[in-house]
């Protein structure tokens, strides 16, 4: 049994119901394997964004068992199940003539049985390692976003997705204590006055001197209340300073602004649950300013690897005033929607200018694209990563998590993103080849190196397959650079008002009811 519990990650958490997980160093039992089965064979069933064959990617499951002893093989034999040990047939398990997930389910286990009892080292594997195994060779044949995470791996990703308990910082373990390098504001550790470049040296009073930087983090996060005690030095500081305080919830801060020649540049570097709070948060202060509203605003979403689609959503409505925002396609009813934006620009119609590059993606991909096709800011860089598809995120009963494929998502101009991406309208380093501030501000003024008007082939590619993806994809090769010529280009663009409409005019487009 499923249970849908929130909208997340580039779509959908999900949460298994079943008996309570294990600990990553439990025993092999097979209960928990068919629970585990079961709840990942009825999800891929049920939302892969392509119908499946469960005999498939069960076999090639059980093929992942060469991993943990390369004496065992597993061979699909006259409708079989044969499980081999040094060449020798140890048994065989009849494959299910249906496509049902509960009978692949209990084959899968049925056959693990065999194999561990022929091989001391899968015997003797803890359940966390063979459903690794096992795992991640079911989802080799699904697409390269499709993955199966342990425990311990999906604790983190939630974590930096929803938030923790924790003190508020950020910080790098060094080789005899640990650097500060950021404090979250209103987090527990700056209301108990830690500051960006203290070093941390003791938690709990013993010493940190070479500690892993996971061990470090364990032993300040933990459960929301509870305290926790470090140390720090601080530069011109006599003594060194304890540090007492409670964990709260803690969410990583994603958004950063400053205010350079009168432009709010708002850097974003990932998209989980608290960013688009903290974008508006940080747009309205700029919007508030006690020296008035900035010329205009760039939102930096270079090499910003994406996240979750329901915050995309929220920080395209901070610029827009309406208009479509993304729709998603897919096979599962539930994986087809619209998502518009709603009446209200924070920025009052400020010029906006948007910094992609080939590391931006999916959420970051899905912003760019709606803030461009509706009119809204000029992008500049180079081609984005081009992945447009939703994923599904599947809490299983282990607390690990699957991650599938489940629709793909369309620009408001109608275009797949996927395999395509976002095209900006002016090419300032595609494949490297960087353009200097001092040719390409003068150029671009000059109606020069201008990829806008070229956006209309762009979008006629419509939600089709095609080999002109890749063609269109070399008229600004990706590169993950971020050179300075991106910003300058930007603040000469927001100064220039004229050469700002004269940019939007070019990359207009008529936004399609999706």
């Amino acid at each position: 049994m499923l249970k849908r519990t929130l909208f997340i990650s580039s779509l959908v958490l999900l949460t298994a119901c079943g008996r309570t997980a294990p600990s990553l160093d439990a025993a092999y039992s097979d209960g928990y394997s068919r629970n585990m089965f079961d709840t990942g064979y009825s999800f891929i069933s049920d939302r892969y964004i392509k119908p499946v064959s469960l005999r498939e990617l069960s076999l090639n499951g059980l093929s992942g068992l060469h991993q943990l002893d390369s004496n065992l093989d597993v061979q699909d034999t006259a409708g079989r199940i044969e499980v081999l040990y040094n060449g020798r047939s140890v048994g065989s398990v009849p494959e299910p003539d249906n496509s049902n997930p509960d009978s692949w389910s209990n084959a899968t286990v049925a056959a693990i049985s065999l194999a561990r009892r022929a091989s001391p080292a899968i015997g003797e594997a803890q359940a966390e390692t063979v459903f690794k195994a096992v795992f991640d060779s079911v989802m080799q044949p699904l697409d390269r976003f499709s993955r199966y995470d342990d425990a311990e791996t999906a604790t983190e990703k939630r974590a930096f997705r929803d938030g923790f308990g924790g003190i508020g910082v950020t910080i790098r373990m060094e080789e005899d204590d640990a650097l500060i390098i950021s404090v979250n504001e209103n987090s527990p550790a700056a209301r108990a006055g830690v500051k960006a470049l203290d070093r941390v040296t003791h938690v709990e009073g013993e010493p940190i001197a070479g500690w892993s930087q996971s061990k470090l983090v364990k032993r300040l996060r933990g459960p929301l209340d509870t305290r926790v005690n470090f140390t720090v030095k601080r530069e011109n500081a006599a003594q060194p300073i304890p540090i007492a305080l409670r964990r709260a919830h803690v969410v990583a801060e994603t958004a950063k602004i400053s205010r350079e020649d009168d432009v709010a540049v708002a850097r974003l570097s990932g998209f989980n649950i608290d960013s688009a709070r903290q974008l508006e948060k940080l747009v309205k202060r700029q919007m508030d300013s006690a020296d008035g509203p900035p010329k205009g605003f760039v939102l930096d979403l270079r090499s910003n690897p994406g996240g979750r689609l329901d915050v995309s959503i929220k920080v395209s409505d901070i610029f827009l005033n309406g208009g479509a925002i993304t729709a998603t396609r897919g096979r599962h009813p539930g994986s087809r929607q619209v998502f518009a934006a709603t009446p209200g620009d924070l920025a009052r119609g400020l010029p906006i200018v948007v910094l992609i590059n080939g590391n931006s993606a999916s959420a970051a991909e899905i912003v760019t694209a709606a803030l461009q096709d509706n009119g809204r800011a000029i992008v500049i860089g180079t081609n984005s990563f081009g992945k447009g598809t939703v994923q599904s995120v599947l809490q299983l009963p282990n607390k690990g998590e699957m991650t599938l494929t489940w629709s793909r998502f369309l620009a408001p101009s109608g275009y797949r993103l996927h395999e395509l991406g976002v095209l900006p309208s002016v090419c300032t380093h595609g494949g490297g080849d960087t353009k200097s501030a001092d040719t390409l501000v003068p150029a671009v003024q000059h109606g020069e190196d201008v990829l806008a008007g070229r956006l209309n082939a762009w979008r006629a590619t419509g939600n089709a397959d095609g080999a002109n993806r890749e063609r269109l994809r070399e008229i600004c090769p990706s590169d993950s650079g971020m050179p300075d010529v991106d910003l300058a280009l930007a603040k000469a663009i927001i100064a220039d008002r004229v050469l700002y409409r004269s940019l939007l005019r070019e990359a207009e487009t008529t936004v399609a009811e999706r």
